[in-house]
């Protein structure tokens, strides 16, 4: 069987999915999507059972279709704050993104396919459950929206080893094995394992019966300055904050504690170097909560777990056979090298605005759509990789910020930003009166210069470009 498409997109998960309801609001187009895994949802289809967004679910998705009511939580530790959508929620939602794209007759996704090389007769592209190799035409260009494809636990693989009567798990199986433990030991230094306490915490555990084991430490967004809608002005004055604090650091360490300062990072263990940055968020509650646990190791990374004892990098620490010991050590988001977005026949979605990921994806679509010249879409969209370490928030949010003031001399860039439900600064036009809002705009017109400037003498190359 022969396919003609004038895109086909590799991956059919939140990024994929964004690009190809973008492009085609902007433009008469034909998309296929293909993805190897049974149905649309990219990492979503294998989320831990508690997992929820870390940012509001108001600009997150597509851009065609809210996610969500826009509700204020009332209670929990997001009380205060725009709602979050669960993992389940989220995979129904892209489920009914995926049908309505499909409902416009311009737009086919093949689950459980793959891609396998480009063919003489097209793309070669394999049905995984049938095992026919079939070639797709494609008259335009293949997208690869799996470029920054994440490391989600349910499919990663350990790195250490376990003995045959330890009790290990992975996240995912937590909550079906939490009763069987008299205490847990959480792997991990990131996103997941800070869920996977905070989890503990909220069923009952008492944090003298958790372990943290945390080969480092890491910064944390206040989830405060990430708010939209009605409290935009939030991520006004923490964008503020940030040109502030950059504007007038001396160096690396000088500008993380002027960051701490403000309020807008912080780490759980004060007293503890934090050398990691991946733009997760916590609550002010979250965060509080996470300091109760104080039994926290830092030897390294874990090498072995045996039914007494743990073997790591740097020493061992006992441990018995009663304790659940939690793998949340995969990576997470991909720190791929960077490279051009738009090439010949190809377009390679990335990040171009930081922790900005459907937001990106479907600005590259609308970028596709309204220019040309490969070498004018690149200037308007270079690649900024994610962050891991300290070393690179100068540069991934100098970056941003140079980017952002590039979109300011193109009035059809910036019409379809300020329209964008998943642009979290969306709001800000009608709060503009408002004199905080207006306090923030103004410190970061007036910081945003010699901010750019002071994180180039402060920026690592990317271990991406």
């Amino acid at each position: 069987m022969a396919i003609e498409t004038d895109y086909l997109v590799i991956g059919a998960g939140a990024s994929g999915l964004a690009f190809a309801d973008s492009l085609i609001a902007e433009a008469d187009v034909e998309v296929t999507l293909i993805d190897r895994q049974d149905a649309p949802g990219g990492h979503w289809l294998h989320a831990y059972p508690f997992l929820r967004l870390h940012s509001p679910s108001a600009y997150y998705g597509v851009n065609s279709l809210p996610l969500g009511q826009d509700r204020i939580d009332e209670a929990g530790d997001n009380a205060g704050f725009y709602e979050r959508a669960t993992g389940e929620e989220v995979l129904d939602y892209f489920g009914e993104v995926a049908s309505g794209l499909e409902r416009t007759g311009r737009v086919r996704i093949l689950p459980a396919h793959e891609h396998l090389c480009n063919g003489t007769d097209g793309e070669r592209v394999r049905d995984m459950k049938t095992g026919d190799v079939h070639d797709v035409v494609v008259r335009q260009k293949l997208v690869d929206a799996r470029y920054l494809e994440a490391s989600v636990p349910a499919t990663h693989i350990r790195p250490f080893e376990a003995a045959p009567d330890a009790q290990v798990v992975p996240v995912n199986d937590l909550p079906a094995n939490a009763d069987s433990a008299s205490s847990f030991a959480v792997f991990g230094s990131g996103k997941t394992a800070a869920d996977a306490c905070t989890w503990l915490l909220n069923n009952g555990v008492e944090p003298d019966r958790i372990r943290w084991v945390r080969p480092r430490d890491m910064w944390f967004d206040d989830r405060t300055y990430f708010q939209p809608l009605d409290q935009v002005g939030n991520i006004m004055a923490g964008i503020a904050a940030d040109t502030e604090a950059a504007a007038t650091a001396t160096d690396l360490e000088d500008l993380f504690d002027r960051l701490e300062e403000s309020g807008r990072l912080n780490r759980i263990d004060r007293s503890s170097p934090a050398t990691m940055y991946r733009g997760t968020m916590l609550s002010a509650g979250e965060l509080e909560a996470l300091r109760l646990i104080e039994d926290v190791v830092r030897l390294g990374y874990v090498e072995r777990v045996e039914r007494d004892r743990l073997v790591m990098t740097q020493g061992e620490v006992p441990t018995r056979a009663d304790v659940l010991h939690v793998d949340c050590t995969a990576l997470g988001l991909a720190n791929a090298p960077a490279r051009p977005v738009f090439e010949p026949g190809r377009i390679v979605i990335q990040s171009v605005r930081h922790n900005s990921p459907t937001f990106n994806a479907a600005l590259l679509g609308f970028v596709e759509a309204h220019w040309e010249d490969d070498s004018e879409k690149n200037r308007l969209c270079p690649p900024n990789p994610y962050s891991s370490t300290t070393g690179d928030w100068p540069r991934m949010m100098s970056r941003t910020w140079q980017t952002e003031q590039d979109w300011l001399n193109e009035p059809d860039l910036m019409g379809w930003v300020s329209r964008s439900r998943l642009n979290l600064l969306g709001a800000l036009p009608e709060h503009a009166v408002e004199e905080p809002a207006q306090s923030a705009v103004q410190s970061y017109l007036t910081s945003v210069g010699p901010a750019v400037e002071r994180l180039g003498r402060l920026s690592q190359p990317a271990s991406a470009a």
